[in-house]
């Protein structure tokens, strides 16, 4: 009986002084099994992600927007017919864009002394920022002008769905403030029917300045 006790704890201590090598031994066969495999298994190669720069040209290829470089590093390109033009900030993914002399109103139009009010209205309810200005100093006339600033990357939003939609928004600002001017001017005209009214000129299919067109009030 003495002698199987003896016997089963002299397993007993071999198995304790065995078993911290028997975990080595595990341990470095797994660590084997995994460098063999990395070292067997393909690179995956990485793909770089593309500029900001990189993804506003692609995006606007897409859209069939034709996108140009200026020398000033903007870049210029039409949607549905009117001029627009973004410009880029370094080493970050944001982008203005400006949807420039959509509309031009004169000096002496009776509307202008109004003009701020409508904007401001506008522009709180908006993304878009609206605003007047005119080329040069003592210039007879004004131009109104958009613009939006905007976070732009492949991770936000679908980049054609993201631009499109702000694109839209551009001409959704510019109806509702020259609907306010129209009705603004109307109200006046038909305060003063004998003094002849200006209106406030807006573009048509072009967002070049010489291409303004007049929009003619209708007879009653």
């Amino acid at each position: 009986m003495n002698n199987i006790s003896d016997i089963t704890i002299m397993i007993a201590v071999l198995a304790l002084a065995l078993w911290p090598a028997i975990i080595v031994y595990i341990s470095w066969k797994r660590e084997k099994k995994i460098i063999s495999s990395i070292k067997n298994e393909k690179p995956k190669v990485l793909q770089a992600k593309p500029s900001t720069e990189e993804l506003v040209i692609s995006t606007l290829k897409k859209m069939g927007c034709n996108p140009e470089k200026n020398e000033d590093g903007n870049i210029g390109f039409m949607y549905q017919g009117d001029d627009f033009y973004l410009s880029l900030q370094e080493d970050v993914p944001f982008v203005m864009i400006w949807y420039p002399w959509w509309g031009t109103i004169n000096t002496d139009n009776p509307v202008l002394p109004y003009l701020k009010e409508i904007i401001n209205a506008v522009n709180i309810s908006s993304f878009i920022t609206t605003v007047f200005m005119a080329e040069n100093e003592g210039d007879k006339e004004i131009g109104i002008h958009s613009h939006c600033h905007t976070f732009f990357t492949e991770n936000a939003l679908e980049p054609e769905e993201h631009l499109k939609l702000i694109l839209d928004s551009f001409f959704d600002t510019r109806n509702a403030i020259k609907e306010n001017i129209d009705k603004l001017g109307s109200a006046i005209s038909e305060e003063d029917e004998d003094s002849k009214k200006e209106r406030v000129i807006v573009k048509g299919f072009s967002a070049y300045k010489e291409n303004s067109k007049p929009i003619e009030k209708k007879e009653k």
